[in-house]
């Protein structure tokens, strides 16, 4: 049984949450948490196996909630929710910097959330975030790049005769972070990411 810690301002965000987890009988909501300072004291008594954290909270935010934890229970692994705006995308992959395994986006319509492939989507995070260990992104080191935008509608008919191609989900923002430093400067290949998530967060994640 996976033992789950809700962490989030919003007591309709949670009741939805525990709602979604507990119709899985391999998950069980241990306890619920308002803020960040609520969410520690709860770590200490209900020893979750995984924490959900939303980024925007009063008292004590996600990110500093999310530093105390990595600090005290490096092992314990953190779900990070975010809203749908390029201010979260960006603070959400801080968040992964910061040791967080993985992110659900918060849509605009909360009860969206409710939705028979949402619902499977933020299961299958909570179960694969959970077998998941404690994470520091290593430095990328930085190379001189233009970054140029083209058009969608432009199709190259430029060969390359090596390509890589990485096609990534649930966990692939961390596992890019694991990956990408380790390719080497001077591949001689042309690279494919293809990572299912939502266009502003696709942004950040490229820039």
């Amino acid at each position: 049984m996976i033992k789950v810690l809700i962490v989030d301002d919003s007591a309709l965000i949670r009741k939805i949450l525990t709602d979604i987890l507990t119709s899985d009988t391999e998950i069980s909501v241990v306890g619920t948490a308002r803020n960040g300072q609520e969410a520690l004291e709860k770590i200490e008594v209900l020893k979750p196996d995984i924490v959900t954290l939303d980024i925007e909270m009063p008292l004590m935010d996600g990110l500093t909630t999310l530093k105390h934890i990595v600090s005290k229970h490096s092992k314990l692994p953190v779900i990070m929710i975010s809203s749908l705006t390029s201010e979260g995308a960006e603070l959400t992959l801080k968040a992964l910097d910061e040791g967080a395994v993985d992110f659900l986006s918060k849509p605009t319509n909360v009860f969206s959330l409710s939705q028979v492939d949402i619902k499977k989507e933020i299961i299958e995070k909570i179960k694969v975030g959970a077998k998941s260990k404690f994470f520091v992104r290593q430095p990328i080191k930085k190379i001189n790049a233009v970054k140029e935008f083209k058009d969608r509608s432009i199709v190259s008919k430029e060969k390359f005769d090596n390509i890589v191609a990485i096609g990534t989900s649930t966990g692939g923002p961390r596992a890019l972070q694991t990956l990408i430093p380790e390719l080497p400067s001077n591949i001689n290949a042309a690279i494919l990411i293809v990572q299912h998530m939502p266009p502003k967060f696709t942004k950040s994640l490229a820039v």
